[in-house]
């Protein structure tokens, strides 16, 4: 199977995903529309208050139903952050689903949306909408690159809206270094990871920004970076940011232990972030060195695009504790899909020599 395809596929459903989220955050009747709480078994235990919106759940279904439609062999295998499950305001539980038919998905949908057709239609209009290849702009490679694996051997992580809080909240908060961003909409990616079961390394990242411009006339625009690594190949789109600042992107949640330890003794400016997606995005592009978490508070869902990035400009995101502790250098691994959470926290580098001094200290 072709990898190169794979790939335009991937990044057309993560396109269609950036038109739903921004379809569902400039359109202010729809948007009143789909807020909703999630429950305690499923909320991040970082935040107070977590929530899902129905362009979540939307949009996790539509790459789920567009990328099993082309390969039936992959549904199985196509994972994603949120329970389909929402309550509209009259209490009633809707499993949002995507099907062959339109009617029937539009239906599901109002019922989501208390009967009301005209959001509904809206909504339809972008899940069924055909998504143009723009292999130009989207820099795709035109040779031929084989899958080192059956189909069957691959599976996908969809995080479908990373950095909900931001999405929902839209308070932009810029750093002292203006291409990193301290808060909002800018910090909102679509991710959609492939990566293989048997090792558990991803090998396909899209990694989509649908805030990335706002022109003058408020529509906003997007932006999709995408990483391939195929054996000893490597492809990707990233343009890299020369700076001379020695950067690191970290949680505003991040342990003061951690943060003086990399601002006194390794001399890192210290820009705080949102979104594990975003930040990640930053060191891929170069214009921040290190991304460190120590907290156990992502999931494979928000590393495995980015991660896949990473690899293919021979970077790599790592377990945390276990390479302090161990020095062993554990790679964060997709293998066990039973495991979703990220325990040992994460550290991220492109440049595996500054890593390497990194641990030395």
């Amino acid at each position: 199977m072709s990898a190169i395809q794979l790939l335009k596929e991937l990044i057309k459903a993560s396109e269609k995903a950036a038109n739903i989220a921004r379809v569902c955050r400039q359109d202010e009747h729809l948007f009143g529309l789909l807020i909703q709480e999630k429950p305690k078994d499923e909320a991040n235990a970082r935040f107070e208050h977590d929530f899902k919106t129905l362009a979540d759940c939307l949009i996790q279904e539509s790459v789920k139903y567009d990328i099993g439609k082309l390969f039936p062999e992959l549904r199985k295998n196509i994972r994603g952050e949120e329970n389909p499950n929402f309550t509209n305001t009259c209490g009633e539980s809707v499993v949002i689903s995507v099907s062959d038919d339109r009617n029937e998905t539009t239906e599901n949908l109002q019922k989501v949306l208390n009967g009301d057709k005209t959001a509904a239609l809206r909504l339809i209009d972008e899940v069924y909408r055909e998504i143009d290849v723009d292999e130009d702009k989207w820099q795709i490679p035109n040779e031929s690159v084989s899958l080192d694996h059956e189909i069957t051997e691959l599976g996908i992580w969809i995080d479908p809206i990373d950095a909900t809080a931001e999405y929902i909240q839209a308070k932009e908060k810029y750093s002292k270094f203006p291409n990193i961003m301290a808060s909002g909409l800018k910090c909102v990616t679509v991710l959609i990871g492939v990566y293989e079961t048997a090792q558990g390394n991803p090998i396909i990242g899209v990694v989509n920004q649908p805030f990335a411009n706002e022109p003058e006339t408020n529509e906003f625009e997007g932006k999709v970076y995408w990483g391939l690594t195929i054996g000893d190949l490597k492809y990707n789109n990233i343009v890299s940011v020369e700076t001379e600042e020695k950067i690191a992107v970290l949680s505003p949640t991040e342990q003061s232990k951690y943060v003086e330890f990399l601002k006194k003794q390794l001399k890192y400016d210290i820009i705080y972030s949102s979104g594990a997606g975003y930040k990640i995005l930053k060191v891929c592009t170069g214009e921040a060195e290190l991304f460190l978490l120590s907290r156990a508070n992502t999931y494979k869902w928000d590393t495995c695009a980015p991660q896949a990035i990473l690899r293919s400009l021979d970077g790599e995101l790592f377990d945390l504790q276990d390479t302090l502790v161990n020095k062993s250098l554990k790679k964060i691994s997709y293998r066990d899909t039973k495991i979703t959470r990220n325990t040992g926290g994460l550290i991220a580098y492109r440049n595996i020599e500054k890593f390497k001094d990194f641990l030395k200290l």
